[in-house]
């Protein structure tokens, strides 16, 4: 599944708004929830495997295997950004609350 990065992401972000527009916002905001379920069990599963003492490889799986879960979330978030039409209005608050957390921890 892994490999180099063969688009760009003028192309992934079309193909994301074309999934988007192809099952709209329901059954895409239920997929997101989705989603986000399956990327918590995953961080469970690695948080319990590191509290046994689990062997390397069980841990390394368990982690590959939250970034397959948030890569499923990241789509899913950018298809419902797409159809809300508030992707700009998202980044402006990222950059907010970054600024903000930044602003904090230069403070401790």
């Amino acid at each position: 599944m892994m490999g180099k990065i063969k688009k760009t992401y003028k192309e992934i972000y079309g193909e994301i708004n074309e999934i988007a527009e192809h099952y709209g916002y329901y059954p895409q905001s239920r997929q997101l929830i989705e989603e986000m379920a399956e990327l918590t069990v995953a961080i469970n599963k690695e948080w319990r495997l590191m509290n046994e003492d689990s062997d390397s490889d069980e841990i390394k799986d368990a982690r590959m295997h939250i970034a397959e879960e948030m890569a499923d979330v990241q789509i899913m978030i950018l298809q419902i950004s797409h159809l809300l039409k508030c992707r700009a209005h998202m980044n402006e608050i990222m950059v907010e609350k970054l600024d903000r957390q930044i602003s904090r921890i230069r403070e401790e």
